[in-house]
């Protein structure tokens, strides 16, 4: 990397996140919901409630605020308004206001006591666009070119995520517009990041294959062991038809396992290659002692990966149902279940992509290298 252009680029780079945090921080003027810079906070405790989890009992107290805060957009635009709003000590089901907070009002209305109104919610578009900025920032400083290509497909993707979303509404089987879509996201992320090469063509077959055997596994499961219920699956229009919802939960898995099937793919097809350059002619028992020796290494580390990113949003849940007294058969049962059905749907397609992605490219070197 060239020194000479790093710290002017690293100074755009500071300049360009600084300028995004400030515009989005007064973007008020984009919204059509009253926004409110909360200038001042007064908190009072209302009272206190004795609760048991099972094994022992606690107190939840609870706090009345009186905010005033300056509107920052529509007809009242620089006027004081009066708003309250209560929380809790554990913070599970509301916020605790501060001074300098953006907070979204509603219900304006104008009286002899001056403006009041209701809060619906906290302003965080400034924290999180920024955050996003810092995020493609990093890409194209470490990453260059290579960097710039991942942020493109990562719009790209999300592009055909919203079409795959938008015909769904429009009453098209999910599960047929998550095929294309999940061939479009693995094309998109190979042939940008890779270029067009032998091991991006390998590694999107041997993708593709892998994915498809895995749902094909999960579709078996869901079609012969017995009727799934979709009752605590919390974005399913209720009531819901029994084989619409299995083919949602076919997509998530499709989608869900996508992307550490791709990572063992690449790192098992990257292996065989290296093997291949060496301008030596292994066997085939070479190239699966050398195959079988990075699979175990990858195995445990991306089942660790699937089980933490399928699980972790559900931490918060599990720890107050098990505080509230709510068994652990039960939160498993009912509430975490799709999470850990996609856990281990994800880990038998990571051990899938092994043997596959192996398979694949040591046909295909093994024939370029006999020819």
């Amino acid at each position: 990397m060239n020194k000479k252009r790093l710290i002017p680029e690293i100074l755009i780079f500071i300049a360009v996140v600084c300028a995004v945090w400030i515009f989005t921080t007064n973007d008020a003027f984009l919204y059509k919901t009253g926004v409110a810079r909360i200038t001042k906070v007064r908190s009072e405790y209302t009272g206190s409630r004795t609760g048991t989890d099972g094994s022992r009992s606690f107190r939840e107290k609870y706090y009345r605020q009186t905010i005033t805060a300056v509107m920052k957009n529509g007809s009242h635009k620089g006027e004081t308004v009066t708003l309250t709003a209560s929380f809790t000590s554990s913070g599970v089901y509301d916020t605790e206001y501060s001074a300098g907070d953006f907070i979204f009002v509603e219900a304006l209305k104008a009286s002899g006591d001056g403006l009041t109104g209701t809060v619906t919610g906290t302003k965080r578009d400034a924290l999180v666009i920024t955050i996003l900025t810092i995020l493609f920032g990093l890409f194209l400083l470490i990453g260059g070119r290579r960097g710039a290509l991942t942020i493109l497909s990562l719009v790209l993707n999300m592009a055909a995520f919203y079409v795959v979303l938008m015909l769904y509404t429009r009453g098209i089987n999910m599960l047929v517009a998550t095929i294309p879509m999940t061939v479009f996201f693995t094309a998109m992320l190979l042939f940008f990041m890779y270029g067009k090469s032998e091991r991006t063509w390998i590694s999107f077959v041997a993708t593709l294959v892998t994915v498809a055997a895995t749902t094909l596994i999960a579709a078996a499961v869901i079609r012969f062991g017995g009727r799934v219920d979709y009752d605590f699956m919390d974005y399913l229009n209720q009531p819901y038809e029994q084989r619409d919802a299995n083919l949602i939960f076919l997509s998530e898995i499709l989608v869900g396992c996508l992307g550490a099937v791709m990572d063992v793919v690449v790192t098992m097809v990257m292996t065989v290659d290296q093997i291949a350059e060496t301008g030596q002619a292994p066997g085939r028992g070479d190239f699966i002692a050398s195959c079988r020796a990075v699979g175990d290494d990858l195995i445990g580390t991306m089942i660790g990966l699937m089980f933490f990113t399928n699980i972790a949003a559900s931490l918060p849940f599990f720890l107050l149902s098990l505080r509230n007294g709510i068994g652990l058969q039960t939160v498993i049962r009912y509430n975490i279940f799709f999470e850990l059905a996609r856990f281990l749907t994800g880990s038998i397609g990571v051990v899938l992509a092994i043997p596959v992605s192996a398979s694949v490219a040591v046909y295909y070197y093994r024939r370029r290298m006999t020819q």
